[in-house]
Parts: structure tokens; sequence; C-alpha cells
């Protein structure tokens, strides 16, 4: 049966593209309409990550709404708002686009705020709507003292609580927050305004939404006459193209007449949506243009002729990595995050170049002039994947006079130094070269922040590896929930990516009931990712920092990880395998032909690592400081 919908003399009709299944009614609940929203603003998005309370139950329950479930959304728990904050970070990266988290008012929201906080600075494009006491208890709370529970106290105790006391607490971490109310007009725009700033930013936005108001009417033609759109004001008009064309001329100019350019690419490239652009400029340049990738980003071809290494100031791939970059004469960085974790601790060095670009996703910078990409008003006036692609279209190859000065390119160390050791433990290093030579094409490589992630840089990827982590940020243990936020996308979109996580054990320690949900969803989770545990026994690389022996770096290090699955419901040989490799021994005996297992269970392997063994580069690190 053809999609339908009810209407008057009046209905226009609808457009095959906006048009929605099932027989529409002419008013929807609230609650229905937020999610169709959504589902147009991410027609990708079929998870919504959850947990309930009491003031979110009323949009919970349209989720259930066969017009949200055509759509192919399914609600999601996690264990946790932490852990449901991170899972929609890794769903967004995935995904690439936007995600949703619910959650309840005070106990919910503030559990999440550290979640929302890593994707404010990871730059992850989440949603997080809390249910909020209703219309009435709000109003109520203006005239007198209404203590509800959820909420604290006003401290002096004859004065009312403040009932938007926790609305206060996320504008530092979110780039926009909007409270619906009564007004069915304002609410429409509110929430495509939510929508679009959380799209254009990349970063998490505030919906806050009395418990009464999902079930309010609200005419569902605005959803086939006005279909949603993440275009901001500017983009497609003739002032943003010819800022766009002016600032790329510019920047061409510079390559042009360039005698050693080099071209580096960041993480804000890729978590701006615009990998593809950026693998089509790369792959239209020349080999005379030197390309580098940064600790975060890792996101252009490493096999490509003129690849030369990972620059990160003092610590990039290696000295002669370092030099070839800050001796250009020419710099382009693209999607740059200028953060002390990815850049060498602000050792990094543009000065030697006569001329440096710098694009962010909000501004251009030529040398000592910025170009405003978002304006006043907030809005941008193209995106990241425009600029790109109108570089590409422009660039004219045979105009860059600029001959290739080097073929050098970093080269891992593939066979680990044999050490007495190798019968106790696994070194690191070991597990480096396991990954040099068994990456592959497409994996999603996930990393927690931990010792492991300092070695890094000292990996070779192949094409198209997507690397998530979370290390501006810092928030050990997000890798477990983004994991499982990550591998929901991934199943989502059907694809059969090999997905890896990296994960120490005290950082697992803080998340560790995420892995639980890899069991109850395996239903529908045909592709389940490749866990490696490091159990190095507690904070490594704070033991490196200060106190190595203390008992403040110390974790229980008697949890059974191998068994960890099966007390959470999974059945081994069925829901998943696991594994306990002691040493170097039995590290070849298992990963020596570089397969990790059937993808249709959850691969879990707990390597014994050293207490005090490190990354060799983290050791150079502490030296030179």
């Amino acid at each position: 049966m053809a999609p339908v919908r009810e209407t008057n003399s009046t209905t226009p009709p609808a457009t095959e593209e906006a048009q929605l299944p099932l027989l529409v009614p002419q008013n929807i609940a609230l609650g229905e309409y937020i999610f169709l929203r959504i589902a147009q603003a991410n027609p990708k998005l079929k998870s919504v990550f959850e947990i309930p309370g009491d003031f979110n139950l009323n949009l919970l329950e349209y989720g259930y709404s066969p017009l949200v479930t055509h759509q192919g959304i399914k609600l999601i728990n996690t264990c946790n708002e932490l852990n449901g904050a991170y899972a929609a970070d890794g769903y967004s990266k995935a995904i690439d686009g936007l995600s949703v988290f619910i959650s309840t008012y005070g106990v919910g929201e503030l559990s999440a705020i550290n979640g929302i906080a890593h994707a404010f600075s990871e730059y992850g494009a989440v949603l997080h709507i809390v249910g909020t006491p209703s219309l009435r208890q709000h109003e109520e709370s203006k005239s007198k003292i209404v203590n509800i529970h959820h909420l604290v106290p006003n401290h002096n105790s004859l004065c009312p609580p403040d009932h938007d006391v926790y609305k206060k607490m996320v504008d530092g971490v979110s780039c926009i927050q909007e409270s619906l109310d009564g007004n069915i007009i304002n609410n429409v725009a509110k929430i495509d305004k939510v929508l679009r700033t959380i799209i254009q930013e990349r970063r998490p936005g505030y919906l806050f939404i009395p418990c009464d108001v999902p079930d309010l009417l609200t005419p569902s033609s605005v959803l086939y006459e006005s279909p949603f759109s993440s275009l901001s004001q500017y983009q497609g008009t003739a002032f943003a193209q010819n800022a766009l064309n002016e600032v790329t001329d510019s920047i061409l100019s510079l390559l042009y007449q360039s005698h050693n350019p080099s071209l580096l690419a960041d993480c804000l490239v890729t978590r701006f949506g615009a990998q593809k652009e950026l693998d089509n400029l790369v792959a239209k340049l020349p080999d005379s243009v030197k390309l580098f990738s940064t600790n975060f980003g890792r996101n252009i071809d490493e096999t490509r002729s003129n690849f030369v290494g990972v620059y990160m100031g003092a610590g990039s791939s290696d000295i002669m990595v370092k030099e070839l970059f800050e001796h250009s004469d020419f710099l382009l960085l693209l999607g740059y995050y200028d953060t002390e974790m990815n850049n060498g601790g602000y050792s990094r060095d543009f000065s030697k170049a006569a001329n440096t670009v710098i694009i962010h996703p909000d501004y251009i910078q030529i040398n000592n002039s910025t170009h405003h990409i978002k304006q006043f008003n907030g809005d941008k006036l193209y995106s990241m994947s425009e600029l790109l692609q109108n570089l590409t279209d422009k660039l004219e190859a045979s105009q860059i006079t600029a001959t290739r000065s080097t073929t050098y390119q970093f080269v891992p160390q593939e066979t680990p130094i044999p050490s007495k050791t190798d019968n106790f433990y696994c070194p690191q290093s070991k597990i480096n070269a396991f990954f040099t030579k068994h990456l592959q094409p497409n994996d999603y490589f996930i990393v927690d922040t931990m010792s492991f992630s300092f070695g890094v840089t000292d990996i070779k990827f192949p094409p198209n590896v997507h690397l998530l982590s979370g290390w501006n940020y810092g928030s050990i243990g997000y890798a477990v929930p983004g994991t499982f936020g990550a591998t929901m996308a991934i199943n989502d979109l059907g694809s059969n990516q090999r997905i890896i996580l990296v994960q120490g054990d005290g950082g697992a320690q803080m998340t560790a009931q995420e892995f639980s949900s890899f069991i109850r969803y395996q239903h529908i989770l045909h592709n389940l990712p490749k866990v490696f545990l490091l159990n190095n026994d507690g904070y490594t690389i704070e033991r490196k920092i200060k106190g190595p022996t203390r008992s403040y770096n110390d974790i229980n290090g008697l949890w059974k990880w191998s068994k960890l699955l099966s007390v959470f419901g999974g059945i081994e040989g069925e829901s998943h395998d696991a594994y306990k490799i002691h040493n170097v021994k039995e590290f070849d005996e298992h990963f020596g032909s570089g397969k990790l297992g059937d993808s249709s269970r959850l691969q879990f392997y707990e390597i014994i690592a050293g207490k005090f063994d490190v990354p060799a580069r983290v050791d150079r690190m502490m030296s030179s400081k």
C-alpha cells in the first residue's frame, strides 16, 4: 500500500521525497513529531539511546508509535546515563551524523553531563533530550515552595528551589539549549533550531521537555510541507559562494608558488563529515606535495608514496618527520585541532614556513589574516565539505611548481626486541607490531585513553582505517560504551566493517557494565567487536607520571575479565568467545595468523601486560621534559 495521509481541500500534495509512511493524522503528538523530525535530520539514524525516568516516560512511549517504528527507529537502553552519553557520541562518530540520548530530570542529566562534555570536547553531534517536571509543576514553583523529587532544595529552606537549576550547568558543554513549553509553533521552531545547530557545530545540544508536553497535538503538515534542512541561511547564496571562491583562490595561489609544500590533515575533517572530499583532494595532488596526518586524525591514506608520517611537534613519528614538516615553505592544515594531546604539548612549530593556512570549521587563517566562516549570528557561510570540494574542483595540478624533495616515509619497527620479561607478560611493543601488520583496510579502530594510546602513532594504518578516540578530553572508560554506540551505528548501516577496541583495565572498570549491552542486544547485532583488554593491574600511565608503586595507582587486579561476559548472561561459544593471553608465546600462538575470530560473536582477548610497561614513546616524552 502506498503511503497516505489524511487531507482536506487545502492540503498541498506531498512530494515523493517528503512522504511519510502509514496513515498520518493531521495532528500528531509532539512526542511523535520529535522522533519523526529526528529521522528527517538524520535518515541513517535507527537507534535512540535512553534511560527511563518518570519525567521522560511520556516521550519514550512515543518511541513505540507505529509512525516512529515504521522509520526503523528503536529505543536502546544503556546501563547508566554516563554510558548512554558516551554511546551516543560513538554512534554519532560512526554514523557520521546526529545521534540522540534521552535522560531524566536531575539524577539522569547530571550523570550524563561528563559524557556530554566529552562529546563537546571531541566534536560529537549528540542531541541530549531531558525530561523535566510538568508545565503545571513549573508554574506552581513560581508562587510557592515545591520540593519535588530529583530536585535539590534551595540552600535557604524558606525560599523555593530553582526548578531550572540543572539547565544552568550545561551552557559550557553544549552548543545550544532550548526548553519546550505549551506553544506548539514555538516548539516546532525550537526543535529545528536545536537540530540544525548540533549538525552544523558537530557538538551536543539540549532539548528540555516537560513531561506533559509530548502529549500536545502538533500539525503533521510541518513534516512534509517544510522538510528539515541543516543548511545555514548563507549556504548556497551568492554571497557565500563568492567568499568561498575568494578564499579558495588565495589558498591555491600560495600552493602554486610554493617550492616545498606540505599538507596536514586532522580529525576535524572527519568529524565534520568531509572525509570523502579530503580523499578526493589528496588524490588530485601531485607527489611533490608531502602528506602528513596528526595523532588525532590518521585520515590520509598512509600507503601513498608522498605520505611522510604523523606530525605533532616533539611527539611526531620521528625526527625526520618533524624536520620535513617544519622546514616546508607552505603548510596547509586541514581540520586542525590545536590541543595539547594533538600538538605535542604545544611543541608544534609553523614558524619556518613562508606561508601557513589553517582551515578550521569556524575560520580560515591565512598567515595573519582570518576569514570567518562562522558569522556573528552563529551560522556558517559554507561547510568543511564545500570548502574541500571547491579546492579540489579549482585545483590545477599542473600549476604546482614544486618538485618532489624527499622520498622519506616513517616505517615503524615491526619486530619487537625479545626480552626476559616475555615469559611473564606481553609488552605493548608486541601489540603495536601486531596491529601494524594485521590491521585491515576499513577497520574501525577504537582506543581508550591509556598508556597504549601514546604508541598508536607508531602503528602504520592501511587505507580507510577509522580511528575513534577521546584523547583530548581524556575520560578513561569512554571507549567501552563508545564502542557499543559505534557498533550499533555500524550495524544500523548494514556494514561488515571490522570493529576493534583496545581498552585498559583501569578505564574498563569504570564502565564495564556496558559490555552486558552487547549480550542484551546480540539478536540485532550481526557484527560484533574484537576487544583487546590490556590487563596491566592499574593506572600505568599515571605510574609513569608519579607514584609508580603508590596505592592510588592500583585497582582491584583480581577481576576475571575473560569470564565477565558469561557473568552478564552470555554463553561462551554462542554470544562470545573469550581468551586470556599470558605472555608473548601465547600471543604468538593465538594471533600468529592475524585472524581475529568470527564477527558474529564478540571476541574478547584479555592480554596480560606489564605493570610498568609503556610504549617507548612515553619514556622518550618523559625524558625530554
